[in-house]
C-alpha cells in the first residue's frame, strides 16, 4: 500500500517519487466480526498516528490504495507562524502562498536551496500538545520567513539566511550546517540589541501556538528583518561580516 505522492507545488514531482516506495505489507483480516480488513505501515508512517485519512483505489493496469492523510491541521499551523512573520515584518498579508513553496510529508536533509521548503510532519508536530519539537518549529519558520522576504524587500540571495537567522532566534537551532554563519550573526546582532535568546522565549518556544511566544517573538523578527533590509541595500557590508565571522572560525578552531 503506498502512501499518495507527497505534494509538491510549483515544480515536477521527480524527487517526491523517488523515494515512493516502502517494502511490501500484507492486508490482513481485523477480525471474523468486523469485515474490516487492515495493513501495517513502516515505522516512518509513526508521526501519522491517529490521522484521519482518505482511502482511494487507482484503478487499471497497476491498481494502487492510497492513503490521503487530512493536512488541514498542519495548514493551521503553518498559516499561525506566517500570520506572526506577516505582522512582524509589516507586510502584505493573506494565506500562505503555498504554491511558492516545495512541500514534502517529511523534512528534507539537504541544505536549503532558492525554493523555501515545508514538511507537513512538521506541521502536524505543531499542531499537536505543547511542547513542540525545536526542529519542527525551526524547519517551519526557515521557509516561511524565507517565502517572506521578497515581500520585505530583502534580496534573494538573503532570503535564506533571513529564515535561518529567524529560525535559530525562535528556536534556538539551526536548520543545517551550511547555514550556520547567518544563524551566529544573527543571533549575535540580536544580542547587542538586547534580544538574545533568553530562557523566557526557550521555554515560550516550546508552545509555539502561545501568546508568550508571538510576544517574544516578533522583536526578534522585526530586528532581523530590518538588518537584512539594510545588508540588501549594503551587501558589501554583509560580505565584511561573512569574512570577519570566517575568521574568528578560524581562529577558534585552531584554539588562538
Amino acid at each position: 500500500m503506498l502512501l499518495g505522492p507527497a505534494i509538491i507545488a510549483g515544480r515536477k514531482w521527480q524527487e517526491a517519487t523517488a523515494r515512493m516506495e516502502f517494502g511490501t505489507r500484507s492486508i490482513r483480516s481485523a477480525g471474523q466480526g468486523s469485515g474490516s480488513v487492515e495493513v501495517t505501515l513502516p515505522p516512518a508512517f509513526r508521526g501519522l498516528a491517529g490521522l484521519p485519512c482518505r482511502v482511494a483505489l487507482r484503478d487499471g493496469l497497476r491498481p494502487e490504495l492510497v492513503l490521503q492523510p487530512d493536512l488541514a491541521a498542519a495548514r493551521m499551523a503553518f498559516g499561525q507562524l506566517w500570520a506572526l512573520l506577516v505582522d512582524a515584518m509589516g507586510i502584505e498579508g493573506g494565506g500562505v502562498p503555498l504554491a511558492d513553496c516545495a512541500i514534502t510529508l517529511w523534512p528534507a536533509s539537504d541544505a536549503p536551496g532558492a525554493m523555501p521548503r515545508l514538511a507537513w510532519s512538521d506541521g502536524l508536530a505543531l499542531a499537536g500538545p505543547a511542547p513542540h519539537a525545536a526542529f519542527a518549529l525551526a524547519r517551519s519558520v526557515a521557509a516561511l520567513a524565507q517565502l517572506a522576504a521578497p515581500r520585505r524587500g530583502i534580496a534573494p540571495g538573503l532570503a535564506a539566511d533571513f529564515g535561518a537567522a529567524c529560525a535559530h532566534a525562535l528556536a534556538g537551532a539551526t536548520v543545517h550546517p551550511a547555514q550556520q554563519a547567518a544563524c551566529d550573526i544573527g543571533a549575535a546582532m540580536l544580542a547587542a540589541a538586547g534580544l538574545g535568546h533568553e530562557a523566557a522565549l526557550a521555554l515560550a518556544a516550546e508552545d509555539a501556538g502561545s501568546d508568550a511566544f508571538r510576544a517574544a517573538a516578533a522583536p526578534r523578527i522585526a530586528k532581523l528583518a530590518d538588518q537584512h533590509g539594510e545588508w540588501t541595500d549594503d551587501p558589501a557590508r554583509h560580505a565584511d561580516i561573512l569574512v570577519a565571522w570566517r575568521r574568528g572560525v578560524a581562529l577558534e578552531l585552531s584554539g588562538a
